[in-house]
């Protein structure tokens, strides 16, 4: 099991048994380890689909034998002969060493209208656990249809460097006329065997051998060509090979889908687009900060499509990136249907891709060049992090005091709790000063956030790590007018433009500008858009902005 050194020793500390250890690494966060099955019902295209696949999924001891006579049946369905040329050498590579259900898969009425049949069975039998290690999600067809190019000719070359099963090399299939235009790469074995499958039945009347390659495209695909179009899903957060460091010094996240995008780099014909499904993450989270700079370094970007949560047991939103190599000219990018100028990214902190357009940006332009003040010099701090609160945290009130978590922080105040806290420091994995925690005057915010979320605390009250502390030090700012401003319209339009991240972080928070001068009076929404000379429309196109998030 991959556990870092820092969680051991802070299980050590709390004195944890093999029991609550087990606990944690069944938990949501560690996705790694989970033997659960799901069918990806967004992959699949006919209704009926789901009920056959759970019944073959019952059914199946041995996933080769499963795939392979599944893929005989197939075949043998769309009339293809099992002894052509090409068709007999793939199933001779991949034959399995068992026949035991062999007759129930080739007795099964198969549908015929499922482009990737295999790949969902497959995806079907794979663990939750496996996936994610992989992270082997496979693109659903509405993504595909949304993502690829229109414009193109019929006899463009195409390459998948992370084909899985195939699916996006099927979608190509319908756009381009020759099997020999299309190629892919994967290191599951299985995936390959399917593409290959997939791709023969697709052109049936076709006698080739499909380009498709069991290998490491990181490592081994610097033969493979050039292509005028490349588009892959690729691996999420996977584990990284030590060589790879070696090869793309550019990119120092160890992200496996970062590499898939520079290896990408080097093989794409001039006049030709890449495009890849991503996390949403690699739009502003700084551990992408790499990626972002060579995409801007070496790349026009096209288009970014979001399309939020579309992948079953992932909770991330995704998005799409279409780049084409740099001409000399920055050029516009259309970002869920704004417009934006790339270079305004390049003058990002951190070089975040952010979700505005041209508008967006004068009037971010507008705020900023009156002078302001940051929160640089202020004090911060995390909640209690217990280590484990099924552990410290209970309901019983003669256990120990109040402890307050984000979901009881509201802008008009913070709501009453029901849980309780034992607050012994030493017990717990991680704590702020007790000074902090105490202080006769703090305010408290949301940390998991799409919203600035800020309440103001003068009764000493304790706090998990949901919630995050601030005690402000702005010279003539009272603790209320620094909160006034963070709850503000405006400043929620800021936050949203420059950041929109689903956390809500420090380093974000000390780009905020607070003006030199305050006016008299308490502050409201509409005495803070005074002080930055904003006219009427563009305070109602801010207020409208904010009022959709």
């Amino acid at each position: 099991m991959l556990v870092s050194k820092a969680a051991k020793n802070n299980w050590k500390k709390l004195n944890l048994n093999a029991r609550d250890i087990e606990k944690k690494l069944t938990k949501r966060a560690n996705k790694r380890y989970s033997k659960k099955l799901f069918i990806p019902k967004e992959y699949s295209t006919e209704t009926s689909t789901v009920d056959l696949i759970n019944e073959i999924v019952g059914r199946t001891e041995n996933m080769r034998e499963c795939i392979y006579y599944l893929a005989v049946n197939l075949l043998t369905l769309n009339g293809l002969s099992l002894g052509g040329k090409y068709i007999a050498d793939i199933l001779d590579d991949f034959k399995p060493d068992t026949v035991n259900n062999s007759q129930y898969y080739l007795s099964l009425k198969l549908p015929k209208g499922e482009k990737d049949f295999l790949g969902c069975v497959y995806q079907s039998l794979l663990n939750e656990g496996s996936k994610n290690i992989k992270g082997s999600y496979y693109t659903p067809k509405r993504l595909l249809e949304a993502v690829l190019p229109e414009n193109f000719k019929a006899d463009s070359t195409f390459l998948d460097p992370c084909c899985g099963t195939g699916s996006f090399l099927l979608e190509m299939a319908e756009r381009i006329n020759s099997p020999e235009n299309i190629f892919g790469c994967d290191m599951d074995e299985v995936a390959c065997f399917i593409a290959k499958i997939n791709l023969i039945i697709k052109f049936k009347d076709r006698d080739f051998l499909p380009n498709i390659y069991n290998m490491d495209f990181l490592g081994e695909g610097s033969n493979i060509g050039n292509f005028d179009i490349i588009a892959t899903n690729p691996p999420w957060g996977a584990l990284s090979k030590p060589e790879y460091k070696k090869k793309y010094p550019q990119i120092t996240s160890d992200e496996s889908f970062s590499y898939f995008i520079a290896e990408c780099s080097k093989h794409i014909n001039h006049g030709g687009k890449m495009i890849f499904i991503l996390p949403e993450s690699v739009l502003n989270v700084k551990v992408h900060r790499d990626v972002r700079k060579f995409i801007l370094n070496n790349f026009q970007i096209e288009n970014i499509n979001l399309f939020g949560r579309v992948f079953s047991g992932v909770l991330t939103g995704v998005v799409s990136l279409c780049l084409g190599k740099k001409d000399g000219t920055v050029k516009d990018v259309i970002i869920a249907s704004k417009r934006i100028n790339q270079a305004y990214f390049e003058n990002n902190t951190n070089y975040n891709f952010s979700v505005l357009d041209n508008y967006d940006v004068k009037i971010l332009d507008k705020i900023y060049s009156k002078p302001y003040k940051t929160l640089k010099d202020s004090i911060w701090a995390l909640g209690i992090v217990t280590g484990d609160n099924s552990r410290f945290i209970t309901n019983n009130p003669s256990q120990g005091e109040k402890i307050y978590s984000g979901k009881n922080i509201t802008k008009s105040g913070i709501t009453d709790s029901l849980k309780y806290i034992n607050y012994e420091r030493e017990n717990f994995q991680q704590v702020a000063p007790d000074s902090v925690y105490r202080a006769k005057e703090k305010l408290v915010y949301k940390f998991i956030s799409k919203k600035l979320v800020f309440a103001y605390d003068d009764k000493q009250r304790l706090f998990l790590n949901s919630a995050n502390i601030l005690i402000p030090k702005l010279e003539e700012y009272s603790i209320k007018d620094v909160m006034a401003f963070l709850n503000s319209t405006l400043f929620q339009y800021i936050y949203k433009m420059k950041f929109n991240e689903l956390k809500v972080l420090k380093g974000n928070l000390l780009e905020l500008p607070f003006p030199f001068i305050l006016p008299n009076g308490k502050l409201t929404d509409d005495k803070i858009f005074e002080l930055y000379d904003l006219t009427n429309d563009e305070i109602s196109y801010i207020k409208n902005t904010v009022f959709k998030l």
